[in-house]
């Protein structure tokens, strides 16, 4: 039974048309992984982007909580400095006697802290010094902004009864920036100033700036407490989080960020405490972020990146359901012609155009029909075929047979010259006509293989030879092979002779005296170069330009055929990349450089 559900199955995929197999194959191949691969790498960019919010939070926040904290150590040390100061302990100590000697000593002071407020502008914001000093006058502290007396209003305060209870440490708290004005409250840290005997003859307070605590610019919604309880500044209001102040009381830990639940919501809370050395009482700062809020942001990201996806697999489909309806058109044409064939109506076949498989196969179907149409013409005239081919073939016999006898009429003549040479003890001669005699035989017993570099180069040296004893010392010749050349590598027969005469014919013979010929053979890498180099009269611009465009062209001039043609064996048989390069000079000379690759296969063809 499962065997025959398979079996329908089968035949099922076998019988749907290209149109829906290429639809079926866009929905398994296509949509299915896309969509599996969207799901699961948006489920892994929402976490990713969640934690990345939960670290954007706590950063921010270490941020800001960093920078109040430089601030406060900024006031501090100041506070130190000035409780120290030998100006401000004159104007706390020193009994006046009249209110110039005061104003001097206070202009001495107020320029020290000026100078500080100017130094560190952007942590302080004023610097003010209660006195307890009885030789000044009230009326002259009233009338200056930064001095204050010890009222007894001022001695009964929190932050008053504080300072002078700590001994050498600053007292932190949250206060108006200037005198008892409750607006714009901010951080402020205040210290006694002792004299020798220890007693508090004043008090130096320092705020900080009112910029470094507002939280309008942070995204949370942030907010600073004092040791946890006192809502003393925030861009939110704590009746919006009336659980935060408790949340925050539980955490042991002097930087956190967590998830807490209230009611049926989540809120995401990074905080942080600021806390100065030595004092019991501290700062915190805490942001608040609406899970919901975050999963907003996050799945609005996430559409954003599925749009894109979504409008890429439509674009994919319309563009598979246009390709499939087109390449079944096609097919359908194809087999309408091919029922015009199969019916012998070969005038109804129209031709499909294209060079895909359906274009392939046409070309394949129109070639089956010319061979069905010539079938009848070509049996008659195969015999005819026949009979041409076989007088040819008799005239090509003729002509190899008269082409072997030919060379050994001159073989049988030039081994008798050398034979009567010897008899005569004439050697120069008997070697003469021995390095003709072989070099003939190299030339006319050429194949379709190829001879090895030390085979070539030795022709190419009986050709020198045999032109020394031409022109004796007008012209003379240099063959070098470096020591890294294989002697066993295989080159084209016949590669270097027309090349090198070339040299003697058309640059070498003209001249009187001081003719030379340098052939040197080298390897760079896995390439041969043979360098061929005369100092004949070379060529000019024109005339080397002709050269190069004959030794590029298929036809060209007669008179360079064998040059062509051995530039184009090269190219044919290891490539474009070699080849046949020529560089000349008009009366300096000619270099033609041969580069072949570095082989040994015995059995390669030309």
């Amino acid at each position: 039974m499962n065997e025959l559900n398979y079996k329908k199955r089968f035949h099922l995929f076998k019988d749907m048309k290209f149109l829906h197999r290429m639809i079926l194959i866009y929905l398994i191949g296509g949509i299915i992984p896309l969509l599996v691969m969207s799901i699961y790498t948006n489920m892994q960019t929402r976490k990713m982007m969640i934690k990345l919010t939960e670290e954007t939070q706590a950063e921010e926040l270490s941020v800001f909580s960093s920078s109040i904290r430089e601030s406060m150590t900024v006031l501090d040390n100041v506070a130190r400095l000035l409780c120290s100061n030998d100006e401000i302990l004159k104007l706390t100590t020193r009994k006046y006697k009249n209110k110039t000697q005061f104003y001097s000593d206070y202009r001495k002071a107020n320029t020290v802290m000026e100078d500080y407020i100017n130094f560190y502008e952007q942590d302080i914001s004023s610097i003010n010094l209660f006195l307890d000093n009885p030789t000044i006058d009230t009326y002259d502290l009233n009338r200056i902004n930064n001095l204050s007396y010890f009222k007894q209003s001022v001695r009964t305060q929190t932050w008053y009864k504080e300072t002078v209870d700590c001994v050498d440490e600053g007292y932190w708290y949250f206060g108006a920036t200037s005198g008892d004005n409750e607006k714009d409250q901010t951080m402020q840290i205040s210290r006694a100033v002792r004299d020798d005997d220890d007693d508090v003859v004043g008090i130096v307070v320092i705020q900080i700036q009112y910029d470094k605590v507002t939280l309008n610019e942070q995204r949370q919604d942030t907010a600073i407490l004092y040791d946890d309880y006192y809502w003393i500044s925030g861009n939110c209001s704590s009746l919006d989080y009336p659980f935060l102040k408790e949340e925050i009381q539980k955490i042991n830990k002097s930087r956190v960020t967590k998830q807490i639940s209230y009611g049926v919501e989540e809120y995401l809370i990074s905080y942080e405490r600021l806390q100065m050395d030595g004092s019991d009482d501290y700062y915190s700062v805490v942001s608040v972020q609406n899970y919901q809020d975050i999963m907003a942001e996050v799945n609005q990201i996430s559409m954003q990146a599925f749009i894109p996806e979504i409008i890429g697999m439509i674009v994919s489909a319309l563009l598979i359901f246009a390709f499939a309806a087109s390449y079944s058109n096609r097919m359908f044409q194809l087999r309408v012609q091919m029922h015009h064939v199969a019916q012998g109506e070969y005038d109804e076949v129209e031709r499909i155009e294209g060079n895909d498989e359906i274009g392939e196969l046409y070309t394949e179907l129109e070639q089956m029909m010319q061979d069905i149409r010539l079938l009848m013409s070509n049996v008659v005239d195969e015999q005819v075929q026949k009979e041409k081919l076989h007088t040819k073939q008799k005239e090509v016999e003729f002509k190899m047979l008269a082409s072997q006898i030919n060379p050994h009429f001159l073989y049988n003549t030039l081994e008798t010259i050398r034979m009567k040479a010897v008899v005569n003890h004439q050697p120069e001669i008997v070697e003469l006509v021995k390095m003709l005699a072989k070099t003939m035989r190299y030339n006319i017993q050429v194949t379709d293989r190829l001879v090895t570099l030390k085979e070539e180069l030795q022709m190419v040296e009986y050709y020198l030879k045999i032109q020394e004893y031409r022109f004796g010392d007008r012209i003379t010749s240099e063959l070098t092979i470096d020591s890294d050349v294989d002697m066993k590598a295989r080159i084209l027969p016949l590669t270097l002779q027309p090349f090198v005469e070339n040299a003697f014919v058309h640059g070498l013979e003209e001249k009187a005296c001081d003719a030379r010929l340098v052939i040197h053979v080298y390897k760079k890498k896995d390439d041969i170069f043979i360098e061929i180099r005369d100092n004949g009269k070379g060529m000019d611009y024109y005339e080397l330009g002709h050269l190069r465009k004959i030794m590029k062209d298929e036809q060209g001039d007669d008179n360079h055929i064998g040059v062509r043609n051995v530039n184009q064996r090269i190219r044919l048989l290891f490539g474009g990349e070699y080849g046949v390069e020529v560089d000349s000079e008009k009366n300096v000379g000619t270099k033609v450089v041969i580069h072949i690759p570095y082989q040994t296969e015995i059995d390669q063809n030309v």
